[in-house]
């Protein structure tokens, strides 16, 4: 073929054998430019001879001084076009991959997804458990038989001894009533029904137990606290005297003590004492409040726009604050309830509090260790510090809690909670006055602390808040308070503390409903943030490496590609 005027021509081809000697076809494609032209060659082809390149094969051509240009004719390169495509793809899996990466490395995506769908809004499953919760927590209450009351009365005795009996075991039922919901505020009522469990009990509920009479001794108390005239006060000792005259024990079915029976002390106290409707049951029992409706309302916080407040108490029967003590630390309510607490407070380092109602204040609880139950879940143990209950002497935290205006402190051990007794001289401390100033275990013989039985806990998860394991254990006493009008009391000494009952509240087993929940809080959740982890680092990797390959084979100098030569250049390869 002739070629005289490459500068017309578009292209020519020619036969040159392919590579193992076979024949072949190959395109030389000639692009005018002033005289100068681009080859273009097929990639199945071989070529020699040609200026600046050797071989004759894929795998051993080669190149030099070539300028970069992609073509889907050259042996092992890519177009323009699919290389963006690869570059833009594995850059956006890169960069997909550092976010994922860093996200679920640095934060708790999984769990903050759980915690909001625990927020407790109207008809949400949250809500449905939080109502009526499936949790039984069982009631244990010990109480203290005085077993010669009258041997003392008599002065055949010096000092009164108790027989601690029981435990009385009663599962209880809570149900939250009278719901209303104002934003992020939610206010109720607690409804509770305590079953009595005699398979659990070491005696029937039937047995009989000298106790203290409590009505008495709150009613000389109430008395002696309002300072009435002598007039009042002879009508009310005649009123007290009428018929039997009441002593200062009394001997009661251990139900009927509990849960409410007719007296016609307090019946016969309430127009002279100013108490009309200031009672809330119509018989007296030591737990008669508890059972049924409770009359204190509590606003919660439900976490809809803060849950770092979720289940923390804010009103307390409409009120921010307690109205007992004297200073706004102490009459704090900002608390939980013990079921749940915002895990944002689950802080080694942190106190949690937890609201007590009948005791009139929040109570503490400090970190005390890590702990597992069933499944190999971890929780957090919270322990009841052991100086809850000192006097200021040993607790400066607890001058709050002493008499405004007399300065009169309670004895170690003791809160006075009076206040939350409708003036009856109550006061709470450790069972046996665990932890308590020695005197209070002298003036009543038979009390035997006992440090593993006589502690309070709580054990919390620290991913959802929820408070699984634990017990409360609180001692209820009533103080003598003497006047000379009563003779009922006499041979008590005035001021003595008389241990009345102590009261375990704890939960034995959770339902399996919530054993699944909790399960799945633990291990599923932290097996998916970790499986999601993985696939970002493992991703993030695969791309960065695909994105270095394929930016080092860019670089690299195509197959004779690019190459501008000149008709001398070519006219060897052409005739």
């Amino acid at each position: 073929m002739e070629h005289q005027n490459l500068e017309k021509m578009t292209s020519t081809s020619l036969m040159l054998p392919r590579e193992n000697g076979e024949k072949g076809e190959k395109i030389v494609i000639i692009t005018p430019n002033n005289g100068v032209g681009k080859i273009l060659i097929r990639e199945d082809t071989a070529l020699g001879n040609l200026p600046g390149c050797s071989g004759w094969s894929r795998a051993h051509f080669n190149c030099s001084g070539v300028k970069k240009q992609w073509s889907v004719l050259c042996w092992g390169q890519q177009s323009d076009k699919r290389y963006y495509f690869l570059l833009v793809l594995l850059s956006a899996t890169f960069a997909l991959s550092l976010i994922g990466t860093i996200f679920f490395c640095f934060t708790n995506t999984i769990n903050d997804a759980i915690l909001s769908n625990m927020v407790i809004r109207n008809n949400s499953v949250a809500y449905d458990m939080w109502r009526r919760p499936s949790v039984q927590p069982l009631m244990k209450v010990y109480l203290f038989n005085y077993t010669n009351w009258e041997d003392v009365k008599e002065r055949r005795a010096k000092r009164l001894h108790v027989e601690e009996v029981g435990p009385y075991v009663y599962s209880q039922q809570l149900e939250r009533v009278k719901i209303k919901f104002d934003k992020d505020k939610l206010s109720y009522n607690e409804r509770n029904d305590f079953r009595f469990l005699p398979d659990e009990s070491k005696g029937a509920h039937f047995d009989q137990v000298n106790v203290p009479n409590l009505p008495l001794l709150g009613v000389i108390s109430k008395a002696k606290d309002m300072e009435i005239n002598p007039f009042v006060q002879m009508t009310l000792n005649t009123a007290l005297n009428f018929g039997n005259h009441p002593d200062a024990f009394v001997k009661l079915p251990v139900h009927r003590f509990l849960w409410g029976y007719d007296d016609t002390i307090i019946d016969t106290a309430k127009p002279i004492l100013s108490l009309q409707g200031k009672l809330n049951f119509k018989k007296f029992g030591l737990l008669v409040t508890k059972n049924g409706t409770v009359s204190e309302r509590l606003t919660i916080n439900t976490g809809e726009i803060d849950k770092d407040k979720m289940n923390i108490i804010q009103e307390l029967d409409g009120k921010e604050y307690l109205p007992y003590w004297s200073s706004r630390e102490c009459n704090s309510i900002e608390a939980s309830d013990g079921t749940i607490f915002p895990p944002s407070m689950l802080d080694r380092n942190k106190t949690l509090y937890v609201l007590y109602t009948n005791l009139c204040r929040r109570l503490p609880f400090v970190y005390e260790k890590d702990v597992e139950i069933a499944d190999g879940v971890q929780l957090m143990r919270y322990r009841m510090p052991l100086d809850v209950f000192d006097d200021p002497a040993h607790n400066s935290a607890n001058q709050c809690f002493c008499e405004l205006d007399t300065g009169v402190c309670p004895p170690r051990g003791i809160i006075n909670v009076t206040a939350c007794a409708m003036g009856a001289p109550a006061l709470a401390s450790f069972p046996h006055f665990y932890l308590g100033d020695p005197m209070l275990r002298e003036q009543v013989t038979g009390l035997k602390p006992n440090p593993e039985l006589h502690k309070s806990y709580l054990d919390i998860h620290p991913t959802l808040g929820i408070a699984l394991n634990g017990k409360s254990t609180l001692q209820l006493n009533i103080q003598v308070r003497k006047t000379p009008m009563y003779s009922s009391v006499n041979f008590l000494d005035d001021g003595l503390i008389l241990p009345v009952a102590w009261i375990d509240m704890g939960v034995d087993k959770l339902p399996e409903t919530l054993r699944s929940l909790v399960y799945h809080g633990t291990y599923s959740t932290a097996a998916v943030q970790l499986g999601l982890t993985v696939i970002c680092i493992i991703s993030l990797v695969v791309s960065g490496i695909c994105l270095f390959v394929l930016f080092v084979r860019r670089r690299q100098k195509p197959c004779a590609t690019g190459k501008q030569i000149t008709e001398s250049e070519l006219k060897p390869q052409l005739s």
